[in-house]
């Protein structure tokens, strides 16, 4: 293989390194207060996760894909089993009024983490399978509807509205990268505003979107959360108080190691630390886009694509809440952000789409410029 062939895989690994590197650093700032311990068990807690996350994508990694590909249904039912029983009183943990986790004994793990990949895995499967006939309606488009919308309904009813919009929309867009017909990705538009309005009529929702249009209505409730983040982000300045010296994250953010770990990250490196982690993102987009465009088979394209999308779509989420682009949502930042769940299933992706590099056949000149 030439040089220039491993170049993607090259920069997708060192942009997760730097990113597992800034989010190791950034937890141990927001979680080191001056009333506890130095070293606090959430961030040895989280090293262990990742220790994990890395030891399954170096297994994944030099295992061919196309085993993960053959064996994509049931894969999948063991995502929806959980997915039910998490949704079950006594067996799903209920936290902060949703029911996401499972646990067995001190271990536990959120099920919709596991089922976003099961579902990419599926997505690249089937369209792979049917490249000839993805514009079918009935062969290729009704069944992953179906499919799809199954896992997104019992996400929804955990309830985690973020993980159920970003699942629909890496569906679509590999849906799109496969060939469907335009004329059938359109046509679940006009569902999309009934459901808002459904959405719209629950409280904590509402609630969120008012926050999002004007947080000074309540500034001490709803709306607390982006105004914390906005003095975080805003206190920066070009290049930062300096690293441990952020203010926001003694009490007055809330969430500041996981969903609003990009302010405080913000507020100690300032623009120029929170540029470097966007094009770092950036960096990781690009490298997967290459390994997609030379991958073996329509599966390793399609996998290859979703991986990338639904990675580097949930960390444009993520900064988006953080800068109050869009209303409040529960989506970690990858690599960075406490999430236990989150670090394994995104870095055992990681591993996958080394796999499809690793696999692929590109010509001696291929040129990734």
């Amino acid at each position: 293989m030439s040089v220039k062939a491993d170049v993607p895989r090259t920069v997708m690994i060192a942009a997760v390194v730097a990113l597992l590197g800034a989010g190791a650093v950034m937890i141990f700032s927001t979680t080191a207060r001056g009333d506890g311990p130095l070293v606090s068990q959430t961030f040895v807690r989280q090293m262990i996760y990742v220790a994990i996350g890395i030891a399954c994508a170096c297994f994944l990694a030099r295992t061919d894909y196309r085993r993960l590909i053959q064996a994509n249904r049931f894969i999948l039912a063991i995502a929806v089993v959980f997915l039910i029983l998490v949704l079950i009183p006594g067996v799903g943990t209920f936290v902060n009024g949703a029911r996401r986790w499972l646990r067995i004994g001190p271990v536990g793990f959120q099920p919709s983490e596991f089922a976003k990949l099961a579902c990419l895995i599926f997505l690249a499967a089937f369209l792979g399978e049917r490249y000839d006939s993805v514009r079918s309606f009935r062969k290729s488009f009704l069944p992953v509807l179906a499919i799809v919308g199954v896992t997104s309904a019992l996400i929804l009813a955990e309830p985690d509205i973020g993980t159920t919009a970003l699942l629909c929309a890496v569906t679509w867009i590999v849906l799109f990268v496969a060939g469907a017909r335009l004329t059938f990705l359109l046509a679940p538009v006009p569902l999309v505003v009934p459901l808002a309005i459904v959405l719209a009529q629950k409280d904590y929702v509402w609630r969120r979107l008012s926050a999002w249009i004007d947080p000074w209505q309540d500034p001490s409730g709803t709306g607390y959360h982006i105004i914390q983040s906005m003095i975080a982000v805003g206190s920066g300045g070009t290049w930062g108080r300096g690293m441990g010296a952020s203010t926001q994250k003694l009490y007055f953010l809330p969430e500041a190691s996981s969903d609003f770990i990009f302010a405080v990250l913000a507020e100690e490196q300032g623009l120029v630390g929170a540029t470097v982690v966007i094009c770092l993102y950036a960096a990781f987009v690009w490298a997967g886009i290459a390994i997609a465009r030379r991958a073996a088979d329509p599966q390793g394209r399609l996998l290859a694509v979703g991986i990338t999308t639904m990675i580097g779509l949930q960390a444009f989420i993520n900064i988006a809440v953080v800068t109050k682009v869009l209303p409040t949502k529960g989506i970690p930042l990858p690599f960075i952000s406490v999430g236990g769940s989150a670090a394994v299933f995104l870095l055992m992706g990681v591993g996958l789409l080394y796999s499809v590099a690793r696999y692929s056949n590109p010509t001696p000149d291929e040129d990734y410029g």
